[in-house]
This record gives C-alpha cells, structure tokens and sequence, in this order.
C-alpha cells in the first residue's frame, strides 16, 4: 500500500448561523510537521475482506510482524480450507 502522510483539510465544522454577524467556519492551525508511516495490507478477493495494518517505518522487522498477522488473519477467516504453503 506505501507510504501515507498526514493531510490537512478543512473539515466540516457546524457554525451558529442563527447568529448574526454568523461566524465563518474555521480551519485548525497547522503546525507544520507531518508525521509520516507505512500502510501494509492484505486483501481477500474470494471474499472482499481486507486487512490494513499501519508503522512509523518500512523496516524488515515491521514487514515480518505484518506478515504474522496477516497469517494469523488469514487462518482465521477461511479456517480450515486454508492451503497450506508447505510441499
């Protein structure tokens, strides 16, 4: 899936209209520093269940440990009917 940074958007913030001067909807100020992280993921077409798991940094560490729980996932959603790797 890659890298994801944060974004900053306005958001939908409800404002008193019945007041009047009405106040214009207001954006937070951004402080500048956008964090940054990996998004693994693993999709299941046969079923359309996906599973995302996000980490501060693409490292092999971080790799293996999604992989882990993408077959801990993966045992649990199909169970038994699942192929087995080994030959």
């Amino acid at each position: 899936m890659g890298r994801e940074a944060a974004k900053s958007v306005p958001g939908a913030q409800h404002v008193g209209v019945t007041k009047r001067p009405a106040r214009r909807a207001t954006q937070e100020i951004d402080d500048g520093r956008r964090r940054k992280g990996c998004v693994f993921g693993a999709f299941q077409p046969a079923t359309g269940a996906a599973l995302t798991w996000t980490a501060t940094s693409r490292t092999a560490a971080n790799f293996a440990t999604f992989l882990e729980q993408a077959d801990a996932w993966i045992a649990r959603t199909w169970g038994a009917s699942t192929p087995s790797s080994t030959t």
